[in-house]
């Protein structure tokens, strides 16, 4: 007979596998929201060990309904990097009382009091053995019953796996990005003339426009007509991007004529 935390760890794994990796964060939401339920905690976030992606918006929120989401805005002002440093700490787990919070030398924490906040947990997270960053969880009042390290313990494992779908679902999403750029890239490249992606192949093995005329017994100018026109034909902005566009399609290989 399963417990309550193991059928939650089943349930979610099953439709956290299952999801669309564009679907994971609204499936993600619906199955923390399960756990704030099942732990009796009312906010939780999964967020990055560095500040640029933490400005960057690289963190995900839950809170169960009829309580206000954190907004992260808010905090980016409040010296987060002194927050972040609390990663760096040998403890598994760090927890903040009401005290605490209204009383500590980090203005996160006391503007989470202020916003309130009676009991903050910060659980750090790694992957690969190395912290990635953490989980936080809150409470707006104080609840009868703490939280213990059995409790604590599950939590840490319910996030963990959490994070390594989430950074799946990311890794999918940009394996899936790429393939359909290369798949819209290689449609363009349909679009150049033969003598275009000569030239093209040409200028992408380091030939300048004038050593590409003497190649093709064409006139610098008309080398130079062929690029602006490939840079209007592939929506490209400039030379660089242009090169790149080449590489990437397995052009600037030896010219053989």
């Amino acid at each position: 007979m399963h417990t309550a935390f193991e059928s939650l760890l089943i349930s979610q794994s099953n439709r956290l596998l299952k999801c669309e990796p564009s679907l994971f964060e609204i499936t993600w939401r619906e199955c923390a929201v399960e756990a704030l339920e099942l732990f009796d905690i009312d906010r939780l976030s999964l967020f990055p060990n560095s500040l640029i992606l933490f400005n960057e918006g690289k963190l995900i929120n839950a809170q169960k309904p009829g309580i206000a989401e954190v907004q992260r805005a808010k905090y980016s002002n409040k010296k987060p990097t002194e927050y972040l440093k609390l990663l760096s700490s040998s403890k598994q787990i760090i927890t903040f009382s009401a005290y605490e919070l209204r009383n500590s030398n980090l203005e996160v924490l006391r503007s989470l009091y202020q916003d309130g906040a009676r009991w903050h947990c910060i659980i750090p997270l790694s992957m690969h053995g190395k912290v990635w960053g953490a989980a936080t969880l809150g409470r707006l009042e104080q609840a009868e019953k703490e939280i213990d390290d059995i409790q604590i313990n599950r939590l840490k494992m319910l996030c963990e796996m959490w994070l390594c779908y989430w950074q799946h679902s990311v890794l999918t999403r940009n394996l899936q990005s790429e393939e359909q750029r290369h798949i819209n890239e290689g449609e363009q490249l349909l679009l150049l003339s033969k003598k275009q992606t000569i030239i093209l192949n040409l200028l992408a093995t380091g030939h300048s426009a004038k050593e590409c005329a003497e190649k093709l017994n064409l006139s610098p100018r008309t080398i130079e007509s062929h690029k602006y026109r490939m840079l209007t034909t592939l929506q490209l902005e400039n030379h660089s991007e242009l090169m790149q566009f080449a590489l990437r399609n397995d052009l600037g290989k030896k010219y053989n004529p």
